[in-house]
């Protein structure tokens, strides 16, 4: 994995390494890695429909070495790592609040978080300045779940926010899956932080969750037209209509005054969890969306030009528009489609799940049979997204078209997996998905939004060759060259733009209207 580790920028997340293995020995799209001594022996899979087999019809369970990253970012009752009957239980409960039709219902709060992003940025692009854009996606869209979340404001945009601060350091201290340095997960300080960081994001947590709490039983006499997540798993736990019934052996505790244990404990592993993941697809989605935009103008002018024929040239009226229309959203298929493109280049992650004892892969192309039993079974995304055997020779090219309707027959099936597939997929894409065309018409209308990685280095131009190991692949449009990627995505627990992106913003509407 070391010469891998070589070929890549600094930093470079390893679910890069996969995709230059399989290339260099002329692999097929399921092989074997062995990463030891420094990790567990891995079956690589690259193949849309042998990762159905995995996520869907063998419905392998995950991962320990998963359990154990996720543990220390949202506890051992989160739904990521819960398996069996105990996650479909507490994945029902949490469903109804992910559901399209609510998230609708939540757009307003949305909305204004977005707008105080657009604010921010507005106040660099006054400045001039260079500045971080992962950290400012970042903190809109922790702001925006908590809102759709709990209805708290959690304003990390404009001040400093305790949960934020200690999630984030949580987030700088969990160790990777596969770390670009092993010594890196003895760190001795490590289970001391995430100890501290922990006690710090609980105490938060569940001061809201009494706080809404206490409110449910007037929200409830008033039956309010929206509901944010919590309050429709507490209806879901308390509601045998709604998610799994509770059996005898598990009553509930709940008094008028305290929220019932057992709730309370799962809720706020499922709160970190959702801080954790929700942020992380849709921050990383939104930086790249930006910077993809600003280096092919072509598909900058259509998204803007959508924008304007949907919500009219007027960008001061764009926030009220969506708020009293959300309906609105459901008619931007270009604007969709950037983003399904940005997480086909840039997946934030990859299933991981463990191999059983008799369980096999089936290749009904070959006949070959894959034995799981000792393995790390890894659905590589990143694989299956660059592919050109799937995606053709342009597999490697930012092209949102590929991704409208009439282009639909030419996607290949399962093939695109940023959330995963199957009954375990991500429970908030709709949410991802919804967030990232709100910040994307708030913003894409009204700003120039340029990487300026030269500015690194004390100012010097930072200048990359790609090695001559990748040279000739690249050549042949058979990987992506990350060399040559100003902002390849670097391993920061999951994969992020490099050195956060920094950028500079200009604002279009001063330059359009000095014209």
């Amino acid at each position: 994995m070391g010469k891998y580790s070589d070929l890549c920028p600094r930093g470079a997340h390893p679910h890069l390494y996969g995709h230059f293995i399989q290339r260099e020995y002329n692999l097929g799209p399921v092989f074997y890695l062995s990463s030891w001594p420094f990790g567990a022996d891995m079956l690589v899979v690259q193949d849309p429909e042998l990762a159905q087999q995995v996520t869907t019809q063998l419905f392998l369970p995950k991962h320990k070495s998963l359990k154990d990253i996720i543990y220390a970012l949202s506890g051992e009752n989160n739904m990521l790592t819960l398996e069996g009957a105990e996650w479909k239980r507490w994945r029902s409960i949490f469903n109804p609040g992910f559901s399209a039709a609510n998230l609708m219902t939540l757009v307003p709060g949305i909305v204004d978080s977005a707008a105080v992003f657009a604010d921010v940025l507005n106040r660099h692009a006054q400045k001039g300045d260079v500045f971080p854009l992962e950290e400012a996606a970042t903190k809109v869209t922790v702001d925006i779940i908590g809102k759709v979340v709990l209805d708290h404001s959690f304003n990390s945009q404009e001040t400093n926010n305790e949960l934020v601060e200690a999630f984030l350091s949580q987030v700088r201290w969990t160790p990777a899956l596969l770390p670009a340095n092993p010594l890196d997960p003895l760190n001795p300080m490590r289970p001391f932080m995430q100890r501290y960081n922990k006690w710090r994001m609980d105490r938060y947590l569940n001061r809201l969750l009494d706080e809404r709490f206490a409110s449910r039983a007037g929200a409830q006499s008033r039956k309010p037209r929206k509901k944010t997540v919590i309050d429709l798993a507490l209806q879901s736990y308390h509601d045998p209509s709604e998610g799994e019934e509770r059996t005898k052996e598990d009553p509930s505790e709940e008094s008028p005054q305290h929220m019932d244990p057992t709730f309370r404990s799962y809720a706020l592993d499922q709160l970190k969890l959702f801080v954790f993941a929700g942020h992380d697809t849709t921050s990383s989605t939104i930086c790249y969306a930006l910077h993809l935009l600003s280096t092919h103008p072509s598909c900058l002018s259509a998204i803007r030009a959508e924008h304007d024929s949907v919500f009219g040239p007027d960008t001061s009226q764009t926030a009220e528009l969506i708020k009293t229309s959300p309906h609105l959203l459901n008619a931007l298929p270009y604007t969709l489609a950037v983003i399904r493109e940005v997480l086909r280049l840039y997946p934030p992650a990859s299933s991981v799940r463990r191999g059983l004892p008799g369980v096999y892969l089936h290749d009904p192309k070959s006949g070959e049979k894959y034995p799981t039993d000792g393995f790390l079974v890894w659905v590589h995304a990143l694989g299956m997204h660059r592919s050109p055997d799937l995606w053709g020779p342009d597999a490697q090219a930012f092209k949102p078209e590929r991704f409208l309707l009439e282009n639909a027959a030419s996607v290949p099936k399962d093939a695109w997996r940023p959330f995963e597939k199957g009954p375990r997929n991500c429970i908030g894409q709709e949410l991802a998905l919804l967030e990232a065309r709100i910040i994307l018409v708030m913003t894409v209308r009204r700003f120039d939004v340029r990487a300026a990685y030269e500015t690194l280095g004390g100012g010097k131009e930072v200048k990359r060759e790609t090695p001559e190991g990748l040279r000739k692949w690249v050549e042949e449009g058979l990987v992506y060259d990350v060399w040559a990627d100003e902002a390849y995505q670097q391993l920061r627990a999951t994969a992020k733009p490099a050195e956060g992106m920094p950028v500079r913003v200009m604002n279009r509407m001063n330059v359009l209207g000095s014209a």
